[in-house]
């Protein structure tokens, strides 16, 4: 490859990744940390668990939808969705849309979205799930930005060009790939940045090939759809899903009301049927109609990755679909191979503090890339200063006013009481107002290192005080915990910590910068000598 080549392509390689590089270190932030979804949820119902105590009798299903239909007007139109107990929820999760007596006189809506947590026993409610939701909240972060479908397709075209840049970046350092594969200078600055950018990508390189890869299919599946049922099928999508295995027998509303029973009897024949498996979802077609459908879904916990699952008619409790092998069908199979790799699943906790410290060490790769292009851009005589002090302050300010909101998310999901209403919308609320403002102040700050200093240093008070105000409130009832959730809570709050000591490395960083800069603007010249 000529030169010219060659510093087209790394220039390229350059901008890709500035444009694209705020949303991916949120992407990558946020998802490192949901890789601990269930734990966190675990940590954020704390409270609840203490009262709750641990169930390991049969969830009472029955008596849950028993009053649902007492307190609700479900919606037959819509689906049921509940989640079993487990070792990280004692409650049974239930989800699903009511009818509203008179619609909303500002939207006109005439459904209200329902999320609750019942007793695993009594089947009486207990809160609302939605008010403990700042695990799910950071994981939508993760795929959509919050955004809904129009974030989800646009955090895929991002990640579609991280997948450009990766390429482009083998390319670049194809030549020098094994020769310089650990070097790490640790004299000046922009060398330091490169070889911590270089080491870093090149060892990751096949987790980063994974995370784009399998990225871009959960983001843009819609248009590959689209597509094959354009030109394979000829705009026919009923025919690409029976081809793709999804040809589960569907039946229609028979309009006439029934009562939900029967759940429990059904579970215990799911699971004797499914052998050694573990519940992810229970759901019922058409709820309270006479046609309605119970299905169990699940994955084995003997082999990689497998799906399988089971439906019953309720009215007479007749099974009517069984799938034992990923749904006989390499495409579903291939689907759920890649969320298990994605989502680093298939393992223990080892496994998912891996995947944890590379994603990290992924958002720290995206930060060196800005640093560098600064660097570079500071050294040309052509270079507008006005631009050059824009992509400084929003990387400061978009980078670590995510951190900042991260650490301020999670000291609210402590510090706010279970009861508190409208608690779940003030702490995504308060996550969005932080990052903003972090973002506009960032702008105004001549000094950016005070600037940094000031709010990674926030940001590790922030995680280290809600890890440690954790034993202040639960110590005394830690014994109450079933011992999955102290766990959890353990868990979560060591990784607080280790979030806060990052934050604090980060800011002697600056602290140490600072100090250099210092000595060296205090030093005589050669001339005055």
């Amino acid at each position: 490859m000529n030169n010219q080549t060659l510093k087209s392509l790394t220039n390229a390689h350059a901008w890709i990744g500035l444009i694209i590089s705020t949303v991916l270190f949120v992407v990558f932030f946020a998802g490192a940390i949901t890789l601990f979804k269930d734990n966190i949820t675990s940590w954020e119902r704390t409270p609840l668990l203490v009262d709750a105590g641990h169930n390991t009798a049969q969830p009472a299903f029955d008596k849950a939808l028993a009053t649902i239909e007492k307190n609700y007007q479900v919606d037959m139109h819509g689906g049921m969705f509940m989640y079993a107990p487990d070792q990280h929820n004692p409650f049974i999760e239930a989800r699903f849309e009511s009818e509203l007596a008179q619609p909303d006189p500002i939207t006109g809506e005439d459904h209200l979205h329902q999320a609750l947590l019942l007793d695993a026993i009594t089947g009486e409610i207990v809160a609302s799930s939605d008010t403990h939701n700042y695990a799910h909240f950071l994981y939508k972060m993760h795929y959509d930005l919050g955004l809904g479908r129009a974030g989800l397709y646009f955090v895929g075209l991002i990640t579609l060009f991280f997948f450009v840049a990766i390429l482009s970046g083998i390319v670049i350092h194809w030549r020098k790939l094994f020769s310089k594969f650990f070097q790490y200078r640790k004299d000046g600055n922009k060398d330091k940045w490169l070889d911590a950018h270089n080491l870093i990508g090149t060892m990751g390189l096949p987790m980063h090939l994974m995370y784009a890869f399998t990225g871009l299919v959960f983001n843009m599946v819609i248009i590959y759809q689209i597509s094959y049922a354009v030109i394979l099928y000829q705009g026919n999508q009923e025919a690409l899903l029976d081809a793709a295995g999804f040809d589960q027998p569907h039946l229609e509303e028979a309009d006439k009301r029934m009562a939900m029973t029967g759940v429990d009897d059904m579970y215990r024949r799911a699971m004797a049927t499914l052998g050694d498996v573990t519940i992810e979802r229970i759901s019922i077609e058409h709820f309270g109609d006479e046609n309605a459908i119970l299905v169990f879904a699940t994955t084995s916990n003997e082999d990689f990755s497998l799906w399988r699952e089971v439906r019953y008619l309720m009215s007479t409790q007749e099974q009517i679909y069984l799938t034992m092998d990923n749904y006989d069908n390499a495409v579903r199979g291939g689907l759920s191979t890649i969320a298990s790799l994605h989502f680093g699943d298939f393992a223990g906790y080892g496994m998912r503090l891996a995947f944890f410290l590379f994603g990290l060490a992924t958002a720290y790769v995206i930060i060196t890339g800005n640093l560098m292009w600064i660097a570079k851009r500071a050294k040309q005589r052509n270079q507008s200063q006005r631009s050059l002090n824009f992509v400084r302050r929003l990387t400061s300010g978009s980078f670590i006013g995510v951190v900042a909101a991260t650490a301020a998310g999670f000291a609210l999901a402590r510090a706010l009481p279970v009861e508190h209403l409208g608690r779940a919308e003030f702490i995504e609320r308060s996550f969005y107002l932080i990052w903003i403002v972090s973002i506009v102040i960032s702008q105004l700050m001549r000094n950016q290192k005070l600037f940094c200093k000031a709010l990674l240093s926030a940001s590790a008070a922030l995680f280290a005080l809600t890890a440690i105000s954790d034993w202040t409130l639960f110590y005394s009832t830690s014994s109450l915990l079933s011992g999955a959730a102290l766990r959890d809570v353990l868990l979560v709050d060591t990784m607080l910590l280790l979030l806060a000591a990052i934050c604090i490395a980060a800011t002697k960083r600056v602290y140490a910068q600072e100090s250099k800069a210092q000595r060296v603007s205090s030093q005589p010249l050669a001339s005055e000598a």
